[in-house]
């Protein structure tokens, strides 16, 4: 038997599993996803899906970072791509990137069912803390030195009130209950707050 090529064929079935469970996910909540349903989508059946994520907290877990995992994919893509451009616009680029990738259904929807998740399930709280500690990372490496009269924890600080602020917008997103607040409106507020986070001494 080819190793390599099982290998292959396991990496492929596991992708279209969470492809289905963020797709299930973001349209119909925690409460609307299951491994059986996952299977049935698929024309699998449930062991096979238990192969791959042993249980449901496993497969949400998985799906969390495989989303984290494509958004940092297309943010190192962007980065080589502007290789030749100065840092300050390497920031506003990837601002507007996250700004597109959370109004995007099937990661939008994902992100606001597991923040609301959070308040009661502590899985789901431990997922949200490694998202927030993994983002606060990557935020830190695009904005510190922008500003050199800003210091290196100062930055720190800066980068995790940006992902605190990333996070709300996407809660606010969720809630949509204030009509006086458009999706634009929000956007430009929170770009103008990440802009002088990142270069206001």
């Amino acid at each position: 038997m080819n190793t390599h090529a099982t290998t292959d064929k396991g990496h492929i079935r596991s992708q279209e599993i969470l492809r289905t469970a963020q797709a299930i996910l973001a349209s119909e909540g925690y409460a609307g996803l299951s491994m059986r349903g996952v299977a049935t989508q698929l024309g699998i059946s449930l062991s096979t899906v238990q192969h791959y994520y042993t249980n449901k907290e496993a497969l949400v877990e998985a799906l969390l970072i495989y989303v984290m995992d494509n958004y940092q994919a297309a943010v190192a893509q962007v980065m080589n791509a502007m290789s030749d451009k100065s840092q300050l616009e390497r920031f506003k680029t990837i601002i507007d990137l996250i700004l597109i990738e959370i109004r995007r259904p099937e990661t939008f929807g994902v992100l606001a069912e597991i923040y609301a998740l959070s308040n009661r399930l502590p899985f789901a709280a431990r997922l949200v803390e490694a998202v927030y500690a993994r983002e606060r990372k990557e935020i830190f490496k695009l904005i510190y030195g922008l500003e050199p009269k800003i210091s290196k924890a100062e930055y720190k600080l800066r980068a995790a009130m940006i992902v605190v602020q990333i996070h709300g917008l996407v809660s606010q997103l969720a809630q949509d209950n204030d009509p006086s607040l458009s999706r634009r409106q929000l956007e430009q507020a929170a770009k103008q707050s990440f802009l002088m986070l990142a270069t206001k001494a």
